[in-house]
């Protein structure tokens, strides 16, 4: 098609006057066609046309393999105030979306349960979320573009001391329980989520099932408090809880590191539409994202003092203690770690929502929806710019 336009082109220059027929209004993807003196002549206006020509059309408009352009539509984005939404918090006040051309709007929540809410209403546009996001990825609804923070501690499971739980002693594992004693015990902590996974993979280990003992369902602040005043047998939670928990003296019966393989790996995923219509949008937010990762990786103390600062003005009380556990548990991918042969997005995902299918919690019908979800181009793109 090129070709044919620089064939007509030179055409009408042979018919009309330089003045007349000048190239400074064809197409800008026909320019390098163009004859030469006419290129020579209108190179330096061709940016200002074709801005102006995506700012007529109203359409995000894809310029080249270096060039994206942002939608100036602002970019809804649920998160949580933790070590999953930090990177998210540092490339806000880092100012990177702003230099980046994005307007994005950063909405908290408590666990990922009511992120799949908003993510289901339309309220959201983005979601880096948890565990809960397989869920919502069953659905066929969004699209995973980006993998978030790996945990490797500090998702446990405590008792009493003593309670005959804890006092059942450790198997070879070092696992502390017994079928016998676990058998009708109720556990504290969110459903959805890794609390939720590691509770039934706990007592899994026991040779027990779902049917043998009850998740009650309290989001982590809330499941900390109700088991420090007596609720429950045991509590399955998290980072700063977890640590508080250590320091009071209760008794860690189980952590994931040691009933999982692998570690906990969260998502980025979107709405299909967002992903269909803003690409570049998306492009741009992932830069921007593992810019802020490799941040926080590099410089440890940096990255204790802007997640106390943001912790504490999100209500939640984080110990020097407790960031110490944090960062010792939780790292973050950055643009060239993320997606590789040996850490390809979504395979956590994807491993989990198997799991569920198992627990009957996914249906077989709906679990090809998790791999389907999974799209390599926008980090591919992104890679692609950062190593120029």
């Amino acid at each position: 098609m090129k070709r044919v336009m620089a064939m007509i082109m030179a055409a009408c220059m042979m018919v009309c006057t330089l003045t007349a027929c000048g190239t400074s209004e064809a197409p800008a993807e026909n320019k390098a066609d163009a004859p030469a003196e006419a290129t020579e002549d209108t190179k330096e206006d061709a940016p200002e046309a074709a801005a102006e020509d995506t700012a007529e059309a109203g359409t995000e408009t894809n310029t080249g393999a270096d060039e994206l352009t942002p939608s100036g539509e602002t970019l809804i984005v649920g998160t949580m105030a933790n070590a999953l939404g930090l990177p998210v918090h540092q490339a806000e006040k880092a100012g990177y979306f702003k230099d980046a051309g994005l307007d994005v709007k950063v909405e908290i929540f408590a666990t990922g349960a009511p992120i799949n809410e908003a993510m289901a209403a339309g309220e959201l546009d983005v979601a880096v979320s948890g565990m809960a996001s397989v869920y919502a990825l069953a659905t066929g609804m969004y699209t995973y573009i980006g993998d978030g923070v790996i945990t490797t501690g500090g998702e446990s499971i405590y008792a009493r001391a003593d309670s005959p739980y804890a006092q059942a002693g450790a198997d070879e594992d070092g696992i502390i329980g017994s079928a016998e004693s676990l058998k009708g015990a109720s556990i504290l902590g969110p459903l959805a989520t890794t609390a939720h996974y590691q509770a039934i993979k706990y007592m899994e280990h026991f040779g027990l099932t779902t049917d043998d003992f009850s998740m009650v369902s309290m989001d982590y602040p809330q499941a900390y408090q109700a088991f420090v005043t007596g609720e429950g047998d045991l509590i399955a939670n998290k980072m700063p809880y977890t640590n508080q928990l250590e320091e009071a003296g209760y008794v860690k019966v189980s952590d994931m590191s040691m009933i999982l393989d692998n570690p906990i790996i969260d998502t980025i995923f979107v709405q299909n539409a967002v992903a269909e219509g803003r690409r570049d949008d998306l492009i741009l937010f992932l830069e921007c994202y593992y810019k802020a990762c490799a941040d926080l990786m590099a410089d440890e103390a940096a990255r204790r003092e802007t997640a106390m600062e943001w912790y504490a003005e999100e209500g939640i009380t984080y110990s020097e203690s407790d960031m110490d556990t944090e960062i010792g548990v939780k790292d973050y991918f950055t643009i060239d770690t993320v997606d590789t042969d040996d850490n390809s997005i979504g395979a956590f995902m994807t491993d989990i929502g198997a799991f569920y299918v198992e627990q009957d919690m996914i249906s077989t019908g709906d679990f090809p929806n998790v791999e389907a979800s999974i799209d390599h181009s926008f980090l591919e793109a992104a890679k692609a710019r950062a190593a120029k």
